[in-house]
C-alpha cells in the first residue's frame, strides 16, 4: 500500500508540476510565434506522442468516421474555444493572472 501511495505522490507532482509550467511555456512561446501557430505546433506534438503511446500499447484509433467526426468536433470546440484564447491572451497578459483566471 504505501509503494502505490508514494506513486500516487509522485504522479500527482509531476502532474502538478507540467500543468502549472504550461502558461510559463505559452508565455515563453508567444514571444516567437504566433499564439496559433504556438499552439498548434505543442498540440500537434502532442498528438503525435499519445497517438504512439496508444498504438504502442496496443490499443486502437477510433475506426469508424462518425467517432472520428466526434473526436474531431470535440477536440476542436476545446482546442479552439479554450486554450487557442489563452494562448492569444498570453500575449498581453503575464502567465500568473493567466493560470489563475483559467483555474477560475
Amino acid at each position: 500500500m504505501a509503494g502505490l501511495r508514494g506513486r500516487a505522490l509522485v504522479a500527482y507532482l509531476l502532474v502538478c508540476t507540467v500543468w502549472g509550467s504550461t502558461y510559463l511555456a505559452i508565455r515563453i512561446g508567444v514571444q516567437d510565434l504566433p499564439p496559433l501557430l504556438f499552439a498548434g505546433v505543442r498540440f500537434a506534438i502532442a498528438g503525435a506522442i499519445l497517438g504512439a503511446i496508444v498504438l504502442a500499447m496496443g490499443d486502437h484509433l477510433p475506426r469508424s468516421a462518425r467517432d472520428w467526426r466526434v473526436h474531431a468536433v470535440t477536440g476542436l470546440l476545446l482546442l479552439l474555444g479554450g486554450n487557442a484564447v489563452v494562448v492569444w491572451a498570453e500575449q498581453f497578459v503575464e502567465s500568473g493572472p493567466a493560470s489563475v483566471f483559467v483555474a477560475a
